[in-house]
């Protein structure tokens, strides 16, 4: 999809009402590029497959969330995994290992693997910090590196849902030198940062340009986020480019 190439809104779908989801994307489907199912939602949103459909009738990319990735490779199923994207005609993966250990060389094969089938987004970053330990600046770099090599379309950089984890700093500030130096390693195309929160957003197009791939955008922000982008709201008014 030739739009996938241009700078990237993702949005996450937290349980929006198939009603709502319609109205937000017939309205909005040129500034929406990605739609992702939160978590392992699709197993029990009962109408996973309105939305799916009105995604691809408007152009929009759907895709699951990395947990359920995640949740079947922890249940040893992948196998059930891929049959479930493919019976659903899902042409983009995630994966990710935010929650469970993966051990390096097994995460980039599957990774490989997932790429000879689907365009795969893999997720660099943990979503806790405590169980794990913290990533250093290197780690970032090699692991975005290798997933790049493995066969990734792209990489995401994890901070949750709520903007507090991975890349992100508990009071939800972004981890600024890592990221710094990730970008002197890695396209920054090539890479979408979860971005949550407006204060995320904001300092990324400020620093990073409007063009700026930013992840997990709520649906009902989708507009404001726009706004930010084209220097309507004043956190991005005065920064030139």
């Amino acid at each position: 999809m030739n739009r996938i190439m241009k700078s990237i809104n993702h949005i996450l779908d937290a349980s929006t009402p198939f009603e709502i989801v319609k109205y937000y994307l017939s309205t909005y489907s040129k500034i929406i590029d990605i739609y992702k199912f939160g978590w392992g939602s699709s197993l029990i949103d009962p109408e996973f497959e309105k939305k799916k459909a009105f995604c691809e009738k408007n152009e929009i990319i759907p895709i699951l969330g990395g947990t359920m990735f995640e949740y079947f490779y922890n249940k040893n199923k992948l196998l059930t995994f891929k049959e479930y994207l493919k019976s659903h005609n899902l042409k983009w993966v995630e994966l990710s290992r935010g929650t469970i250990d993966i051990p390096d060389q097994e995460y980039y094969e599957l990774v490989t693997e997932y790429s000879e089938d689907f365009n795969v987004m893999s997720e660099v970053g943990r979503k806790n910090d405590i169980k794990f330990p913290l990533l250093t600046s290197k780690d970032w770099i090699n692991q975005s590196l290798s997933s790049l090599k493995a066969g990734a379309k792209f990489v995401i950089l994890e901070t949750r849902e709520s903007g507090t984890a991975g890349i992100a700093n508990q009071d939800g500030t972004l981890k600024k030198d890592i990221i710094n130096n990730l970008l002197l390693e890695i396209d920054l195309n090539k890479i979408l940062f979860e971005a949550p929160t407006k204060k995320i957003q904001s300092y990324l197009i400020n620093h990073y340009g409007s063009k700026v791939n930013l992840g997990n955008i709520s649906l009902q922000n989708i507009l404001p986020v726009h706004a930010l982008r084209n220097k309507l709201r004043s956190d991005t008014l005065l920064v030139n480019e």
